[in-house]
């Protein structure tokens, strides 16, 4: 499923938008889950509750504005597809410095945002591989894109995820150890923890900060390893 955040101070605007994803929906047989907010305040609130793929965002708007909305959002969440919908190109540029997808200039159509709605579902298809865990509520399908770090203890295993949110199951770490590990991404921290390297907002004595805002403690023999893997991984990312 596409989940999608529309802010917008505009209450026709933003029945205008989701009436066009729902036909996204239809036309494309991809399900489709959509939250509208008339606020930037009201859309940081729904964003520490609920995980979206992408968010349509009004860059003008009284008050707290969707650039000042996005640069709290990018402390945070760096996953998140920002589309900026404007009446202007005058942001075009600044739009950029948050990591925006795309500047879609209003109004909004659909033979302008079908294109742009394609081209992110690619992106996510292409990067979301995935595992399988078992929780009291039924079997789950995480990507493995989704999860910040992974820890165990007393036979519990915890994925902590970039929305915030935790999923919870029993097992040992052995269990998820090498799924993890063989991805170039992941990286153990501790041994108790493995720890998702695209995530990593601060790098301090003993511990790493994520961009959630969770911390994590390093192993202190493994500490010096871990920063060489770390800057490794860094220059050798794809861009």
């Amino acid at each position: 499923m596409l989940k999608i955040a529309v802010c917008d101070d505009s209450r026709e605007l933003l029945e205008k938008v989701e009436e066009i994803l729902l036909e996204y929906e239809k036309v494309k047989n991809i399900p489709v889950a959509v939250d509208t907010y008339i606020c930037a305040e009201d859309l940081l609130d729904g964003l520490k509750k609920t995980y979206y793929d992408i968010l349509l965002l009004d860059i003008i708007m009284p008050g707290f504005t969707g650039m000042h909305a996005a640069r709290e959002i990018r402390k945070y969440n760096e996953e998140i597809k920002i589309v900026f919908l404007t009446s202007s190109k005058e942001f075009a540029i600044e739009s950029y410095s948050v990591g925006a997808f795309y500047y879609l200039l209003k109004p909004v159509r659909e033979e302008t945002l079908f294109p742009v709605l394609d081209r992110i579902v690619h992106e996510i298809t292409a990067k979301q591989e995935s595992f399988v865990i078992y929780t009291p509520m039924g079997i789950l399908n995480l990507p493995f894109e989704r999860v910040e770090c992974l820890e165990v203890y007393n036979k519990h295993l915890v994925f902590y995820l970039n929305d915030g949110s935790e999923k919870e199951t029993r097992g040992a770490l052995s269990d998820y150890e090498n799924k993890f590990l063989e991805r170039k991404e992941f990286i153990k921290i501790h041994r108790s923890y493995i720890l998702n390297m695209d995530y990593i907002r601060s790098f301090e004595s003993g511990e790493i900060t994520t961009y959630s805002g969770r911390h994590f403690p390093v192993s202190r023999l493994l500490a010096k390893d871990i920063k060489e893997q770390y800057m490794n991984y860094l220059f050798t990312k794809e861009v």
